[in-house]
């Protein structure tokens, strides 16, 4: 019940929520061994709420309500899901994946939401509080790996296929971080499907198994924190995630390639 209670509280803060899924996790040494394993990582913590929306709110509540409503997801069609921590629990940024390799999990996937650099945003209030929200319209998903990731190769293949699946449903990369601008100058790798290359992520660099870290949306730009803030937009989001991941599943993992 203080579970189902915590998460309750972040679809009334964010809104949008048409139910409320309640995250539980067995203990390893409970999980069915058949189904390949996923370690879900919602990003940030209660202490460090990573970036705050157009709204004042912070990028954890967004990271712990979708990995709340992906992790059934998941489930649902077959998947075992770890999930790293639950929304009142902090938890350090290389404990993330070590959990993932102690599991001997199969991916390991990071969920955040994003914004951009400073400069190019503008303050607003909101409420009586300052904000910052996008000058110009910047919105999208984006997927980073880690070439210092010993699977890299298959964190590629992983980005690849769920950049796809976003990219089917419209959705556009943010492709900002890769210029001077706005962004950090970060490597590319592909620019039609939004994929990064980011080697000293230490959630990424730390895992011994296929990793991405995914940005689901830039929760500082008003047209796109608007739309992850609706529930069909997410299940949308949710169910390219869950297609890519059993395309994944069926060409790597149980063909057992390396």
């Amino acid at each position: 019940m203080r579970i189902k209670n915590q998460l309750a509280a972040v679809c009334l803060l964010l809104s949008g929520c048409s139910t409320v899924p309640v995250v539980v996790d067995s203990p390893p040494q409970a999980l069915q061994a058949e189904a390949p394993l996923i370690v879900l990582d919602p990003g940030h913590s209660p202490t460090s709420g990573g970036a705050t929306s157009v709204r004042g709110t912070p990028e954890v509540t967004y990271n712990d309500r979708f990995v709340a409503e992906l992790a059934p997801a998941l489930r649902a069609a077959g998947w075992r899901v770890w999930v790293t921590r639950q929304p009142d629990q902090t938890l350090g940024l290389v404990d993330r994946p070590k959990i993932a390799n102690d599991l001997k999990a199969d991916l390991f996937l990071s969920v955040h939401h994003d914004s951009i650099q400073l400069r190019c945003l503008k303050p607003v209030v909101v409420s009586g509080r300052t904000v910052y929200q996008t000058r110009q319209p910047t919105g999208g998903y984006s997927l980073y790996v880690s070439k210092k990731n010993p699977k890299f190769s298959r964190s590629y293949d992983l980005a690849k296929v769920l950049g796809g699946q976003l990219h089917a449903l419209g959705r556009a990369p943010m492709l900002e971080h890769a210029g001077k601008a706005c962004g950090e100058s970060r490597p590319l790798l592909d620019s039609r499907l939004g994929i990064y290359q980011y080697d000293n992520l230490a959630v990424l660099r730390h895992s011994k198994i296929p990793a991405v870290l995914l940005e689901i949306g830039v929760i500082t730009d008003v047209q796109d924190e608007a739309y992850v803030n609706v529930a069909d937009h997410r299940q949308q989001m949710i169910s390219g995630i869950v297609r890519g991941l059993q395309r994944y599943s069926e060409l790597i993992l149980q063909s057992g390639d390396e």
